[in-house]
């Protein structure tokens, strides 16, 4: 009986594979994302792998909710095929077969699919995630040598325990399903023709117009409050979008077709009456799951895109993030601090200063000049907004030890006069506030004397937030601020040496914000250091994370919303089978009714995206905004970025979308 019944399920799963198609190939696509970012702990040879732990752990987090997303679009991918196949169910039923025998042989189905996407997804898991270990080792610069082929039984079982626990979770609610259903409903399935619903063309103009509004208004705040973002209209901002979003897809339909039939030459040409309808029809049962469809693809976009293009400008400024072969500082916590000289500190912690380092001391001191009274009347919207949360004074460098640095660096050297001071900073939006300001005054008031402000001499290379660079008699009396050491141009022998050094002297004083009083009691001072190399790996390693979180949930975002799509159109071409039937009847061509049949699929598919990416175009400015006021220094490169971003999406919206059209042109071909 087994056997019988498992039989008919294989020829049903063989009659109806086309049906299945966007199933299968849903499924098979979350089992391989599924694998390859859960396998990350196995995907290279090297034993350097603690520097992605954080990165594992993340994943593994993200995997249990993006495994519920995965389990809701597997239940409302085969709701929609069981829907479609009741009138099938209800001749079992008609012939004798129990519902519960019913139940039983989609049962089958259901495992069978699983099964068959579940080996095929972790087939091609495995094969991709050969090619995804090499991205790895270029993304955290791994030693690739020893490279082997991987394969991670750790990510196999865990794959098969999630993906599992959804079948079963299917099963249970196919059963439910089909207890529930009547037997004169499901032989007049197919007889049921979804009513078509037209909205008062005036209020979904209203609505749409209304809409548009709201969302000018979500712009508007989340531009205007990037600088203030702990403002409650920053996160409002978000709440205006989402709103927007829903009212735009509601009036969507009505505001449609009353611009249409206002031009009659496009209205009344060929078969765009039906297509028009029927997609009006679509938006106005589906404009919640439209809605939040667009915002997902939002979310894809967004995070996708900015993920690329952090990792290619942040590659881009790798270099410049740390230009000396170490920096080791003492903060000076205040004029009682007994040690305040880094060279000093230095012997008191032991560390080893080799004479084979090449070395040059820093120090800075603290003036009664706040940067804020010094730049606000000269500054932008931008610095004005920032420097309201900036309480900082402005702090000075000896002239003679700024050029020392410089040296060390290969630098050209800077010539002051006794009374002459030179502001730097790195920061666009306070090098044109001291432009300004150079331009109004020429003088600058420092601890009670003048001093003459001169140009930046086109420096290159500013490592400093503001700074002044002031004749060595100036910081006479000044409180000290910090006092640094940069140690440049070293051999390999003598940066693995470095690196040793290093290492011992950050062990000496770790976990400082926990244990900072019990090191201020033991050498009474603290000490920070990092090396390029640290700076460099660290780096690779943060962008290496941003990108792989971006990109595994851009990934799922983006198949759960073209599958949807997919779904919905498949579920309309069921539906409106009999419409079809109508047109054919009165002598429409095949090669026209396939030709309406792209054209209301592309228009449902490209609704919502076109909508996403003008929300992404302004979220990215915002967010680029953001970012420069609150200090970073790096802008978005996203031109080459986004065209990355916008192959992969077309890649794979395009393949659900074709693989729509397929179903949909012989389900209506079948009917």
């Amino acid at each position: 009986m087994l056997i019988m019944y498992f039989n008919i399920a294989t020829n049903n799963i063989k009659k109806s594979f086309k049906d299945y198609t966007i199933y299968f190939i849903t499924l098979t696509l979350a089992v391989c994302i599924f694998y390859n970012f859960n396998s990350m702990n196995s995907q290279t040879v090297i034993e350097d792998i603690n520097k992605i732990d954080i990165l594992v752990k993340l994943i593994s987090y993200i995997s249990i909710f993006i495994s519920v997303i995965f389990c809701a679009l597997v239940i409302y991918a085969n709701n929609a095929l069981v829907k479609k196949r009741k009138k099938e169910f209800g001749i079992y039923t008609t012939l004798g077969m129990s519902k519960q025998k019913v139940s039983r042989i989609l049962t089958y189905e259901t495992l069978i699919v699983g099964i068959i996407s579940l080996g095929t997804g972790l087939l091609l898991g495995i094969i991709l995630s050969q090619g995804i270990s090499v991205i790895t080792g270029k993304l955290f610069e791994f030693d690739m040598e020893e490279y082997k082929f991987i394969m991670s039984t750790n990510a196999i079982g865990k794959t098969i325990i999630y993906f599992g626990t959804m079948f079963i979770l299917v099963m249970i609610f196919n059963t439910v399903a089909v207890s529930k259903h009547k037997l004169i409903d499901m032989i007049n399935a197919s007889k049921k023709s979804e009513e078509i619903k037209v909205r008062n063309p005036v209020i979904s103009v209203t609505i749409f117009i209304i809409s548009i509004g709201v969302l000018s208004r979500a712009y508007y705040l989340g531009w205007k409050y990037s600088s203030n973002p702990q403002d409650i209209n920053f996160p409002l901002s978000i709440v205006w979008g989402g709103a927007g979003t829903l009212l735009f897809f509601f009036g969507l339909a009505g505001f449609i077709l009353f611009i249409m039939k206002k031009n009659k030459q496009i209205y009344l040409k060929k078969l765009n009456i039906f297509v028009i309808k029927q997609f009006s029809n679509k938006i106005n049962t589906n404009f919640i799951s439209m809605g939040i469809i667009c915002l997902m693809l939002f979310v894809t976009i967004v995070i996708s895109s900015s993920s690329l293009s952090i990792k290619s400008k942040l590659e881009e400024e790798l270099e410049k993030l740390s230009p000396f072969d170490a920096n080791i500082e003492l903060n000076v916590g205040s004029d009682e601090q007994e040690v305040q000289n880094i060279e000093k500190a230095l012997k008191t912690v032991d560390f080893n200063l080799r004479q084979s380092y090449e070395y040059a001391v820093l120090d800075a001191y603290y003036t009664k000049i706040k940067v804020s009274d010094l730049l606000n009347e000269y500054s932008n919207k931008e610095l004005k907004e920032r420097l309201k949360k900036y309480v900082g004074v402005l702090e000075t460098i000896k002239v003679s030890q700024y050029n020392e640095m410089r040296k060390l660096k290969g630098d050209s050297t800077v010539e002051l006069e006794k009374n002459e001071v030179l502001l730097l900073t790195n920061d666009n939006n306070e090098k044109q506030a001291l432009n300004k300001l150079m331009n109004n005054k020429n003088e600058i008031n420092i601890n009670g004397n003048k001093y003459t402000l001169i140009k930046d001499m086109d420096l290159k290379d500013i490592e400093y937030n503001l700074i002044a660079i002031v004749p060595d008699d100036a910081v006479e009396r000044m409180p000290k601020s910090y006092s640094t050491m940069h140690i440049n141009n070293l051999n390999e022998m003598n940066k693995q040496d470095l690196e040793e050094d290093v290492k011992k002297l950050r062990q000496k004083f770790a976990n400082v914000d926990y244990n900072r009083s019990d090191i201020l009691d033991k050498y009474g001072f603290i000490i920070s250091a990092e090396t390029k190399i640290q700076v460099y790996n660290e780096t690779k390693s943060a962008i290496g994370t941003n990108l792989y979180i971006g990109v595994y949930l851009g990934f799922v975002f983006l198949i759960a919303s073209a599958a949807v799509l997919a779904i919905q159109q498949l579920t309309e071409a069921s539906d409106s089978a009999s419409r079809y039937k109508t047109l054919k009847k009165i002598g429409v061509s095949n090669n026209m009714i396939n030709k309406t049949i792209f054209t209301q699929i592309l228009i449902h598919f490209m609704a919502p995206l076109m909508l996403s990416i003008v929300h992404s175009i302004v979220a990215l400015a915002i967010i680029g905004k953001l970012s420069r006021n609150v200090g970073l220094v790096f802008l978005f490169k996203l031109g080459p970025t986004i065209f990355i971003t916008g192959i992969i999406v077309i890649g794979v919206y395009g393949t659900y979308l074709y693989a729509a059209y397929t179903g949909y042109k012989n389900i209506v071909k079948n009917s």
